[in-house]
């Protein structure tokens, strides 16, 4: 049984709020620099380093070692690196590497080395960049999970059944949903129509649509890294191979998972907002990145990294350009903004916000509309 959401009503003054939040942003940017591109350039040689790692030692026999190094690679490399070289964190830093240019990272040939995933770095950019980020909690949004299991909410479906479908979606979710459903919103922008999402199209062997994902996501990803990467170490022996294909694929199932549970919690929740209309302004922009996003426990190099430095989504949200450094040092200022203004921001532990997610996957628990389902006074100073 579905499970309404207890709130408080509360007021507040929204153009007071956006002035602090602004001053913030412009600080910020100000403050951004070497320090913040030594930071990055550090993380990214640790991710490499995984890599490395782990092709160093899969290839004796399938262990936790290299499953740990390949997964770790690849989640960090595309929550991380890529996500926020992606929103032009660091390309206005003088010296910046081309890499960390979002014009050229990813681009063409470069996919292969900067960005190996099943997800096509250009459709990735339209899907989240674009439709999540400036259509946050809205009907065009594509990464509100309450919509795409709403089917599940209105099915008979036992409850265990239910769990489940979950638990195999957190497995396979980025090849068989996340990499279709962002090729299918970039190819239907370029033919100039409107998104449909879980389009049956994309599964249909006597549809172009199907043929597209394979060619541009599933075929350059299972080619190169479960077919060549194994192949290389063939002159081994075939036992190498085969190890290293085993190791391959578990810690394909350990990223796919860990990348979920960061990823998908950010906007999920009995007490995170969905809205019914677009903000009218840059203060209901702020405004919705604030009550419509989650965020963990934030603090430190090592906790921010294995949460991919997602467990900073409000400030993400506001600031989508900002270094990662920037978004430490971020939070504790839009904090302090938040309770001046009486705005409610969220930020509870990873795990607690995952099995608020499984109750919105499950049907069990709904996301109020802002703000309908909550009296909210709001004052527009003069």
């Amino acid at each position: 049984m579905q499970r309404e959401p207890s709130l408080q009503p509360f007021s507040f003054d929204i153009k007071a709020f956006a002035a602090d939040i602004d001053q913030l942003r412009s600080e910020l940017r100000k403050n951004t620099g070497s320090e913040d591109l030594n930071h990055f350039k550090t993380i990214e040689r640790f991710v490499w380093a995984l890599a490395c790692l782990g092709l160093m030692t899969a290839w004796v026999s399938p262990n936790p070692i290299a499953i740990l190094a390949f997964a770790t690679a690849s989640f960090a490399r595309w929550t991380i690196l890529s996500h926020h070289i992606c929103h032009r964190g660091y390309e206005k830093i003088q010296r910046a590497p081309e890499r960390y240019n979002s014009k050229t990272y990813a681009r063409g040939w470069r996919r292969y080395f900067h960005w190996l995933d099943w997800i096509h770095p250009d459709a990735w950019h339209h899907e989240h960049d674009i439709l999540h980020h400036y259509n946050l909690g809205e009907v065009k949004d594509p990464d509100v999970p309450q919509n795409r299991f709403e089917w599940m909410a209105r099915s008979k479906m036992p409850f265990p059944l239910r769990v489940l479908f979950v638990f195999f979606s957190v497995i396979f979710w980025k090849p068989f949903y996340y990499a279709p459903n962002t090729l299918n919103a970039l190819l239907n922008k370029r033919e100039g129509t409107e998104h449909e999402f879980g389009s049956l199209a994309l599964w249909s062997p006597f549809r172009k649509r199907f043929w597209q994902v394979v060619l541009h996501c599933w075929l350059p990803y299972i080619g190169i890294r479960f077919v060549l990467f194994p192949a290389c170490f063939l002159f081994v022996s075939p036992e190498a191979a085969t190890a290293v294909l085993i190791n391959l694929l578990v810690a394909e199932i350990v990223s796919n998972v860990w990348t979920f549970l960061v990823i998908v919690p950010n906007h999920a929740g009995s007490d995170i907002f969905v809205f019914e209309q677009h903000p009218k302004n840059r203060a209901e922009f702020y405004l919705h990145q604030v009550v419509g996003s989650v965020n963990y426990r934030c603090g430190g190099n090592v906790r921010d990294f294995l949460q991919g430095w997602l467990n900073y989504q409000i400030e993400h949200h506001l600031f989508p350009d900002l270094s990662l450094l920037q978004y430490q040092k971020a939070h504790p200022r839009v904090r302090e903004i938040c309770e001046k203004h009486g705005v409610p921001m969220v930020c509870e532990p990873l795990m607690k916000r995952c099995n608020k997610l499984l109750k919105i996957m499950t049907g069990q628990e709904r996301q109020p509309t802002w703000p309908g389902d909550i009296p909210v006074e709001v004052r527009m100073a003069s």
